[in-house]
This record gives structure tokens, sequence and C-alpha cells, in this order.
């Protein structure tokens, strides 16, 4: 294999580990329900999930998670609704989306910085 091939081999890899990113946290927001309307269709939390992915990079702590989760939530939804939720759903989701993040930097291994890892 040369170089093209296994570079073209490693975004193949890449592009399927992110894919399972994204199924995983839409999954993720459908079985929590961090605000409580979408209890019949995942498809519906796809702008969500696609907003919280676009902005995982920037997260450093678990902490920077749940400010993001929150902020898209408030984005999509108002201060109201998000005011008005149980905040232990909220904290499963950030949980389990921290979670999914780092497993897909552990998948991702050299294709991602080491500095984009939660602590």
């Amino acid at each position: 294999m040369n170089e093209t091939d296994e570079g073209r081999a490693a975004r193949r890899r890449f592009q399927a580990q992110y894919r399972a990113l994204y199924d995983e946290v839409l999954e993720i927001l459908f079985q929590t329900d961090p605000i409580g309307i979408h209890r019949d269709n995942t498809e519906k939390f796809v702008p969500e999930a696609i907003s919280i992915l676009a902005r995982l990079r920037d997260a450093r702590v678990a902490e920077d998670v749940e400010q993001i989760v929150q902020q898209e939530l408030r984005r999509w939804y108002g201060s109201r609704r998000l005011a008005r939720r149980d905040p232990e759903q909220l904290a499963r989701a950030t949980i389990a989306i921290c979670t999914a993040w780092n497993h897909f930097l552990d998948l991702s291994g050299s294709l991602m910085p080491s500095h984009l890892r939660l602590h």
C-alpha cells in the first residue's frame, strides 16, 4: 500500500469512526431526552447532535461538554424550556457524550491531536 492509499484508508476509518460518534450522540440525546420533548423519534435530535458535535473539539474538560450541551439545547429550545428540565437528565447526557467523545478520540489515535482528550 502506498502513502496515498494509506491516507485514503485512514480517512475512511476516521469517517466511519466519526459516523459512529454521530450515531452514538444521537442515541444518547434520544435515550436521555434531556429536554423531554422528542420521546418518539431519534431523527428529531439530528440538529442538536450536529451542533453539539461541531463544538466538541473546543471541550477540554467535562464541564466544557456540559456547557456546550446546555448552550446548544438553549439555542434550539430556549432558556425557559431548559430551566424546567431535571438536572440529572442533563448530567447523564453530558457524561455519556463525554464518554463517547473520549472513546472516539481513542479510536482515532494519531488522526486527532492529543490535547483534545477530556480530562
